[in-house]
């Protein structure tokens, strides 16, 4: 069985496996360069090592190349500022060329030999002459990748209604439909402010605790049903599941 260790990249919360040898020993908080399908990146390490079956395998596995040190840490943070000078240059060409677009990343890989620029539209745009632009100032490949509002609001980050980071920023892997209902269920307030996130959307806590409710009400009977009481027959109109009672 393959001996891999677990890496999360910048901006993601998705764990990626890749080999390594006995020579190479990793700890929890490891910086790690390795070779990914498009190129040179750093990783921090989160599994140090765990053992997979073959079968497991969907994809062959790249390997660690070695742990990052002081110089690649240098590099790095050269490549973080001409990441924002990248982020401003390209906003003012979409200006320029009047796209309704939204840019709200920039990524270079380590090696530079990329540069991928994620936006956030609800239409199709037709970027070429963008793209074109592009070249000319940064000398490497561009790649323009548009993604949803939820994704964007991910790569930006920020901070919640709760006072904590949100969570598709710090720990969400994979976005899951949120329905209005999982609100109603809770007795929240369909207040938009109440409960939507900072993408606009309903907010992915909403399904959190909307199980656990719905199992709850099992236990009670409907709203506007009729029950018998010791006080006589009554229409159900209020159920508290936390307070546990019914009106």
């Amino acid at each position: 069985m393959p001996k891999v260790t677990g890496l999360k990249f910048a901006k993601t919360n998705y764990i990626y496996y890749f080999k390594i040898n006995n020579r190479i020993r990793l700890k929890k908080g490891d910086v790690c360069l390795v070779k990914t399908a498009i190129g040179l990146d750093l990783g921090t390490v989160v599994i140090p090592y765990k053992y997979i079956k073959t079968d497991e395998i969907d994809t062959p596995l790249k390997s660690v190349l070695r742990k990052a040190n002081d110089e690649d840490f240098k590099k790095l943070e050269i490549i973080k500022r001409e990441e924002i000078d990248a982020l401003n240059i390209c906003k003012e060409k979409i200006k320029k060329f009047n796209l309704p677009m939204k840019l709200v990343y920039v990524k270079y890989l380590f090696d530079k030999s990329r540069i991928i620029f994620y936006f956030v539209s609800t239409q199709r745009i037709d970027f070429r002459e963008l793209v074109k632009d592009l070249a000319k100032v940064f000398k490497t490949k561009i790649e323009l990748r548009q993604i949803g509002v939820r994704d964007g609001t991910k790569l930006i980050g920020g901070m919640g209604i709760c006072g904590r980071e949100v969570c598709c920023a710090s720990f969400i892997q994979k976005f899951t439909p949120i329905h209005i209902n999982m609100a109603k269920i809770q007795k929240i307030a369909l207040n938009q402010s109440k409960v939507s996130g900072l993408c606009g959307r309903l907010m992915c806590c909403l399904s959190y605790e909307s199980e656990f409710y719905k199992e709850c009400l099992k236990k009670y009977p409907k709203l506007k049903d009729n029950i018998e009481t010791e006080k006589g027959t009554g229409k159900v109109i209020e159920i508290n599941v936390l307070k546990k009672y019914v009106v």
